[in-house]
């Protein structure tokens, strides 16, 4: 486990070292996730001909984001 402490990640000190270990290793994989899975579900709007403006808009995906991902589709 990396060794890092809870205002790395913006949330509030207070918990002891055991509890905050097991906090950021639960919110580090979950935002993992859900950065895969937004990036997955800008592929497929991509893909759907869906306009880049609301693409960002509905992901919060920033454009340039969505053009590297659409020249990555486009290979």
């Amino acid at each position: 486990m990396l060794n890092l402490k809870a205002e790395d990640y913006g949330f509030e000190p207070g918990v002891t070292g055991f509890e905050e270990a097991v906090n950021i290793s639960f919110f580090d994989g979950k935002r993992e996730g859900i950065d895969e899975a937004k990036l997955e579900s800008t592929r497929n709007l991509i893909r759907l001909g869906i306009a880049d403006d609301v693409i960002s808009e509905a992901n919060g995906i920033d454009l340039k984001t969505i053009n590297e991902l659409k020249k990555e589709l486009a290979d």
